[in-house]
């Protein structure tokens, strides 16, 4: 590699690495890195002994990315903020169109009674697989899987002492998504779905004969569709915003 070339794929790992959320200050550190290589010279003897004393890669990024690290912490929570907010809107909007009563005599519309039930069913699996999908993270880090982990007991805990009658809704939703991370290896998705499926449909009937209610199997069955439609709504939207909050750090835009 030429050393102009050398220098620039140096200082665009620099940058990328420091994650800056804004692109203005990106661009003066780019200003400031290259103003150090040109200062040097371009022969490749000024060029290797400029990229020595800069001193080693990793050493630099870290510190870079502790002086950005209160921006970045701030970009990731309203990440995770949108992330549960848009899922929460879209499962919600899923259970209210399932459960949508048209009464033609009364020329009016209801919920079906069922509704705060599924809604708060719904509304857990949406926290829980937020939950998963932060500590499964690549890279893995052991404080982000924390904080992770102890946000959503700590969710549990509240609605075990505000709500102690929907607290086994969390129970149920833990183990939905857990059911649904291992389905998720499925290939190709139509089985993935299929598989995913029947294992919410068996923790449904499961959870109903534990606490002993009548079994309807057409209503839990539809319960359980209802359930993966949230579960696969929540993961394209947790992927999505994921995408998002990447090309905020992108330093170099690809050619078109």
């Amino acid at each position: 590699m030429h050393e102009p070339e050398a220098v620039a794929a140096f200082i665009e790992r620099i940058v990328a690495g420091a994650q800056i959320a804004s692109r203005a200050e990106r661009d003066n550190l780019r200003r400031e890195l290259w103003t150090h290589f040109d200062e040097t010279g371009t022969s490749p003897e000024a060029v290797d002994s400029a990229l020595q004393r800069f001193g080693a890669e990793v050493m630099v990024t870290e510190s870079l990315r502790c002086v950005y690290r209160r921006d970045y912490v701030f970009l990731y929570l309203a990440k995770i903020a949108a992330s549960i907010v848009a899922s929460l809107i879209a499962a919600l909007l899923i259970e209210v169109l399932v459960n949508l009563r048209v009464e033609v005599q009364a020329e009016g519309w209801r919920l079906a009674p069922a509704f705060s039930h599924t809604a708060v069913l719904a509304v857990g699996v949406v926290l829980a697989l937020v939950s998963a999908w932060e500590v499964g993270r690549q890279p893995f880090s052991r404080s982000r899987a924390a904080v992770a982990v102890g946000a959503y007991a700590a969710v549990c805990a509240v609605v075990q002492l505000v709500f102690a009658e929907r607290a086994g809704a969390f129970v149920t939703a833990t183990v939905l998504v857990a059911l649904g991370y291992v389905c998720s290896k499925i290939e190709p998705r139509p089985a993935r779905l299929a598989v995913t499926f029947g294992a919410f449909a068996a923790t449904v009937f499961g959870t109903h004969l534990l606490l002993r209610v009548a079994l309807r199997p057409s209503r839990d069955l539809l319960s359980s569709a209802v359930l993966v439609a949230v579960w696969a709504s929540t993961l394209l939207i947790l992927s999505r915003v994921d995408h998002a909050f990447v090309n905020v750090f992108q330093t170099v835009k690809k050619a078109v």
